[in-house]
């Protein structure tokens, strides 16, 4: 059925012929030429030879039929015009006294309906996607085994001979997983797209797509590539596993094999794909952990990715410093418990560095009530996007204090009988400073050092409440609108004298 081809004919006979019964077979399909006819009994032998081969191997089939001949005293023979058809005969001598008695017993049998229904569906005779379903189905119908828990992994096996399918697919079921089957390479991987399995057993050579085929596409699917696959193959040289490991097959089994070996190999890889994953996840919290403290959350993902690359040794870089802190709070933390305090302390460090990380800056550190940001490290920023990008943080900074406040007094926070409020001051300056990881093998941060921070944290210190005063060399990338020209201060432990200016009201308070 499986090699004659639409429009051709099979026909079975019988004959007695001397003290023998002759049971022949035989079709116009395509022929076996003659170099090949002594493999045909060999367990999954292909006659064809190739991995993408158009006609399914012989599977197990015909070995099956010499060993059950040969035990009941008989013998099959093979003839076979290439191209023309094929003539198998089975040669079989009529009632058991031949036999050694201790081989024969007397059993009542009856036709299993349900196996026949199995054995016409894997003829596949129906359009290939519908048929392989419907075999699939009737797999399942007729299957004894345990219904797979939910969390059981799901596997995927692709093999175009039915036998072999079968035979794979209900080891599997047995022992708890989920199986679906698929018979050629291309619908291999059209079901792992659509599905995600956690594994695959494939055989090595199929129609349409090998496996081998099959591996190459998977690997170069971004979602698909990391799924254990296992290869089945008769072909066992050395060239073969080369090849199949450098695809990426994550094992082999040559075939026969048996039902325990299938079931280490797939343990195995599901076992090592389970740490696999977990060290992932680990790896993925401490990043984001640790890194989301100081860094934007697009720098956070990427680092978690992989795709973020930083060299973090100390240089010296242009940047944009933002420092700030708040006036009142120890005030007021002088009225509350230790514990309420940190809580205030906590609630507005929160605010603070979603603020920031919203508008692409970096926290530095915190250091109690004062925040120190910087822009331009470690992702690099042009000098006029560093401005842009601290002014608009300390306009979110200054917002979200107004809610703070708010809310406090909401709460309770604040002596009910005053209007009391916590006020924001900041300070931007922008020069060069060194930048980069400070501090030995077992314990560093990531700063940074120079005239330039301590700048930033003098204009801080001189800006009234509710104000942000910033340097001549930020005020450069403003427009003249934005800015109020203040007195030029001589700042504590800076030699030289620094311009500063005051951003407008009417720049802080748009929205």
């Amino acid at each position: 059925m499986k090699f004659t081809p639409e429009g051709g004919t099979i026909t079975v006979a019988i004959q007695s012929q001397d003290d023998h019964c002759i049971l022949t077979v035989e079709d116009t399909g395509i022929g076996i030429v003659p170099e090949q006819i002594p493999l045909l009994f060999e367990r999954f032998r292909q006659a064809e030879g190739s991995e993408n081969r158009s006609y399914e191997g012989t599977g197990l089939g015909l070995a099956l039929v010499k060993e059950l001949v040969e035990l009941h005293g008989g013998k099959v023979t093979v003839e076979s015009v290439y191209g023309q058809g094929t003539t198998f005969s089975v040669w079989l001598i009529p009632g058991n006294a031949h036999l050694p008695p201790d081989q024969v017993s007397e059993v009542t049998v009856e036709v299993n309906l349900s196996r026949a229904a199995v054995e016409l569906a894997d003829l596949e005779l129906l359009e290939e996607r519908a048929g392989d379903l419907e075999l699939e189905t009737r797999e399942e119908d007729f299957s004894n085994s345990p219904e797979p828990l939910a969390t059981s992994p799901y596997i995927l096996v692709v093999d175009d001979n039915p036998d072999l399918r079968a035979y794979v697919s209900g080891i599997l079921r047995d022992h708890g997983y989920h199986v679906r089957t698929t018979h050629n390479g291309l619908e291999g991987f059209r079901l792992a797209k659509e599905t995600s399995p956690s594994l695959i057993v494939s055989d090595l050579m199929m129609p349409v797509v090998s496996g081998l085929e099959m591996i190459r596409m998977i690997r170069n699917e971004e979602q698909l590539k990391g799924i254990p696959i296992i290869l089945l193959t008769a072909k066992i040289d050395e060239e073969t596993r080369i090849e199949g490991t450098e695809l990426g097959a994550d094992a082999y089994l040559a075939k026969p094999f048996n039902d325990r070996e299938l079931l280490a190999e797939v343990r195995n890889l599901l076992a090592l794909k389970a740490t696999e994953r977990k060290v992932v996840e680990l790896n993925t919290y401490l990043t984001e952990s640790v890194l989301k403290r100081f860094l934007p959350p697009a720098l956070v993902q990427k680092a978690a990715a992989g795709d973020l690359v930083l060299d973090l040794r100390p240089e010296p870089r242009l940047i944009t410093v933002l420092f700030s802190d708040i006036v009142g709070f120890t005030q007021l933390a002088n009225t509350l418990r230790s514990r309420r305090v940190a809580e205030l302390l906590n609630e507005y460090l929160e605010v603070m560095t979603k603020a920031v990380f919203d508008n692409g800056g970096t926290v530095d550190k915190f250091m109690g009530d004062a925040i120190l940001a910087l822009f331009g490290a470690p992702e690099e920023l042009t000098p006029n996007e560093q401005v842009r990008r601290a002014v608009n943080t300390a306009r979110a900074m200054l917002r979200s204090l107004e809610k703070l406040n708010e809310h406090w007094r909401e709460h309770g926070v604040f002596d009910t009988t005053e209007r009391q409020s916590v006020q924001f001051r900041c300070g931007i300056h922008q020069g060069t400073a060194v930048v980069g990881m400070f501090g030995s093998s077992e314990r560093a941060d990531y700063t940074a050092i120079g005239p330039s921070v301590n700048i930033a944290a003098r204009l801080q210190q001189a800006a009234a409440p509710g104000t942000v005063l910033v340097s001549a060399a930020v005020a450069d990338y403003l427009q003249e609108e934005e800015i109020i020209k203040r007195s030029p201060l001589e700042l504590k432990g800076v030699d030289e004298t620094v311009l500063t200016f005051a951003l407008t009201p009417e720049l802080m308070a748009n929205r």
